[in-house]
């Protein structure tokens, strides 16, 4: 009897320990999540990622995430490559006891951009490479069936409505339309991805749509500069004044068009 009544007691203290420790948990979750994005992030791009901070709800299936900042990488003068001040997270309440933590949606909207060149690189292309390279490390190995591993599947991701400026050596600045990043099925629902594989992939998908718009906005910088070059050349040779220039120009659409 007396021994009966001391595994109560060893059980009755186990029990308000681990009550404890998921109080404390729980807690201190939002710091923990934390600390894991900008660790996380700061290791695949290479530069220093901040977030000032992480609400997190559980029971209603909802994060969000402020302030959260992407450094550039050294040798670029712009304050910051990307600024997010506000990511939505939709989850599935019933997967945060699973295996798989199943997110609905992450949206972010109204992301700032500073897009940077210098010689025949960007900051963007810089990032892009470290991210690429993180890609190849070793990674210690994972399995899906071990509940201790965070594993993640997304349904869908949005990265819309971003406002972006382009700083160029030769060109100066000026304002850049990124197109909008939609992705959808990021992940299987039953295995997951790592939160590394994971930011991997949404910081790729963003990377390569804002690096393509840089390269087209450069050409076309490009284009218009050896266009008035050209013409600044022809009307020196001609000797004509800008009057002249814009007369016979004006003509020549007009002969064109058939005017």
């Amino acid at each position: 009897m007396k021994a009966l009544k001391t595994t109560l007691i060893i059980v009755a203290l186990l029990l308000v320990v681990l009550a404890l420790g998921v109080v404390y948990l729980l807690r201190n979750l939002d710091d923990f999540v934390l600390g894991t994005i900008e660790d996380t992030g700061s290791r695949l791009t290479g530069t220093a990622v901040t977030l000032d901070s992480v609400e997190l709800d559980l029971a209603a299936g909802s994060a969000t995430l402020k302030g959260l900042v992407i450094d550039n990488p050294p040798g670029y003068g712009t304050d910051y490559a990307f600024a997010l001040d506000t990511v939505k997270v939709d989850l599935d309440p019933a997967s945060v006891t699973g295996s798989v933590l199943r997110l609905d949606e992450v949206a972010i909207a109204g992301a700032r951009l500073n897009a940077e060149q210098k010689g025949t690189a960007t900051n963007l292309s810089t990032i892009l490479r470290s991210v690429r390279a993180a890609s190849g490390e070793e990674a210690p190995p994972t399995n899906p069936e071990d509940p201790t591993d965070v594993r993640l599947a997304l349904q869908r991701f949005a990265f819309t409505g971003t406002q972006a400026t382009l700083t160029t050596e030769q060109y100066g600045e000026a304002s850049l339309r990124v197109p909008d990043v939609v992705r959808t099925g990021i992940g299987d629902p039953a295995t997951g991805l790592t939160p590394a594989e994971l930011a991997r992939q949404l910081l790729e998908a963003v990377l390569k749509e804002a690096q393509g718009a840089v390269g087209a906005a450069l050409a076309d910088r490009a284009k218009d500069a050896a266009k008035d070059a050209a013409k600044d050349k022809l009307k020196d040779k001609l000797n004509l004044s800008d009057d002249d220039m814009d007369s016979a120009e004006g003509a020549l659409k007009s002969l064109f068009k058939g005017d």
